[in-house]
């Protein structure tokens, strides 16, 4: 595992895409959406036990800026599992640990940054950026605002509410209201490594998943059908380079509407070595960290520590200006 310096951080691009629980629900906008979670969040509301319960990945910190339409989230991870901290001096030949107090965990924090406008052309989608750091992902920080809205949800069915889509009147002819949740999704945007190493290597196949409804398989009751998978194989005539990418995208959206969610590519890069990644069918975006878009921002003073309490404010004006320079 590569460690950074405690003077630069790497941050990784994100849409996040928001949807609803229910068929006659529209979605709310991400500030709806942000200033609820907020509200958790002030109510010590906003944290997810994990990994058993000995671990807690929390929001510490959340802040506005309407002036640049941004929201900002500081996002912990304590493990009470996580290793005790060495510390060495070579040049004095001098060592010490630091041991974890009782009920205390091996602490890890990252900023999350997320446009609270839509990106054009691309309805309910914002454009977010994550600060890597251990144990805080994006799996896991997903994981925590779902939590957050389902835990809210449970608590009141109305906490968001919006006119029923179908047209459905009250009994005094006003329009029905829907009581929802907001269901969210973070998806990677592919990095220029990831689209050179498929156009450079060579396309092996192609898995197009459909995501079904659980039922039984034939006459076993202990077997379950759980997805439709279809495969295909690359023949002759495979796009090259700056063609590829862009023509599989089209493939799996126009396979999209026809039920098939996901899309796994199996491919072979330049140097021989066999890769697979996975993709959001429909929008293209990856379902795997390692090839998602990221940039490293250096020289970050004054230096930063693993963890914070709350938004370090002159690192998080460094990712909201990444963030306005690169959302559309």
């Amino acid at each position: 595992m590569q460690h950074l310096k405690n003077n630069e951080r790497l941050i990784y691009f994100f849409d996040l895409h928001i949807d609803v629980n229910k068929k006659t629900a529209s979605p709310p906008n991400a500030r709806e959406v942000f200033h609820v979670i907020e509200s958790a969040f002030k109510a010590s509301r906003a944290s997810l036990q994990v990994n058993k319960k000995t671990a807690t990945i929390q929001v510490t910190d959340i802040r506005f800026d309407d002036t640049q339409d941004i929201v900002t989230l500081y996002v912990r991870y304590a493990d009470r599992r996580g290793a005790d901290v060495y510390f060495a001096d070579t040049d004095a030949n001098t060592s010490r640990i630091e041991r974890k107090k009782a009920g205390e965990g091996r602490g890890f924090g990252a900023h999350l940054s997320v446009s609270l406008s839509q990106q054009a052309g691309s309805p309910n989608t914002y454009l977010a950026m994550l600060e890597k750091a251990n144990g805080v992902n994006s799996t896991l920080v997903l994981r925590l605002l779902q939590s957050i809205l389902r835990e809210l949800y449970r608590a009141d069915e109305n906490l968001f509410t919006c006119d029923d889509i179908s047209g459905a009147r009250d009994r005094n002819g006003s329009p029905k209201k829907v009581g929802f949740r907001p269901m969210l999704e973070l998806r990677g945007l592919p990095s220029e490594q990831f689209i050179s190493d498929l156009e450079e290597g060579s396309l092996q196949e192609i898995h197009l998943i459909e995501d079904k409804e659980s039922k039984q398989f034939g006459a076993h009751p202990w077997l379950h059908e759980k997805q439709n998978v279809l495969r295909l194989a690359a023949g002759a005539g495979v796009p090259g380079v700056s063609q590829l990418w862009n023509n599989l995208k089209g493939v799996f959206s126009a396979e999209a509407k026809k039920g098939y969610n996901k899309a796994r590519i199996k491919f072979r890069r330049a140097d021989g070595q066999a890769d697979t990644v996975e993709v959001d069918a429909e929008t293209g975006t990856l379902l795997d960290q390692r090839y998602v878009k990221a940039k490293r921002i250096g020289d970050v003073d004054p230096p930063l520590d693993e963890c914070a309490d709350a938004i370090v404010p002159h690192f998080a004006q460094l990712i909201e200006a990444e963030l306005v320079a690169n959302r559309k």
